[in-house]
């Protein structure tokens, strides 16, 4: 049930950032967030690169195919938009509270598996995925590290 929760939101979420449906924002609106934040000129590149993966991962949730690598997409995200919000604190508006809910859940999938309802299960035999699951995790500490790193120290988001 949490794979499933994450995939659809993550989904919906990024096709929002990819389409600018629903209220949301689009590339342009994130890329504009991002330029002062430690992304500067490439903050375009970003916001699409954060659009795709969110629907990316999003779809690898949902249906429970290398699962981890979706996942690991949904931390290290997550951990990075809540590192650029630290400077506000916890609570919203603005804060970090749903970034570090998401980003436990996010944590929570990426260590259990998909579970037994998933492609994963069904098609991948176990020790691929226990495979990708450990090169997963690798990636996910090093790049979370790394985005935290790139991010620091970076203006808090304007609250409305």
């Amino acid at each position: 049930m949490l794979r499933l929760a994450v995939g659809s939101t993550y989904l919906l979420h990024g096709l929002q950032n990819l389409f600018g449906v629903w209220t949301g924002w689009d590339t342009a609106k994130m890329a504009g967030y991002l330029e002062p934040k430690g992304f500067g000129g490439a903050s375009t590149v970003f916001a699409w690169i954060l659009a795709v993966t969110e629907t990316l991962a999003g779809l690898a949730l949902l249906l429970g195919v290398f699962t981890a690598l979706g996942a690991s997409l949904v931390v290290i995200m997550m951990a990075t938009s809540a590192s650029l919000k630290l400077g506000v604190g916890f609570f919203m508006p603005g804060g970090f509270e749903w970034e570090l809910a998401v980003l436990a859940c996010g944590l929570a999938v990426l260590l259990a598996g998909a579970g037994k309802w998933s492609i994963d299960a069904w098609k991948i035999p176990q020790r691929t995925v226990s495979r990708v699951r450990t090169i997963a995790l690798g990636i996910t500490i090093v790049m979370t590290l790394v985005m935290v790193v790139v991010t620091w120290g970076s203006p808090p988001p304007h609250v409305q």
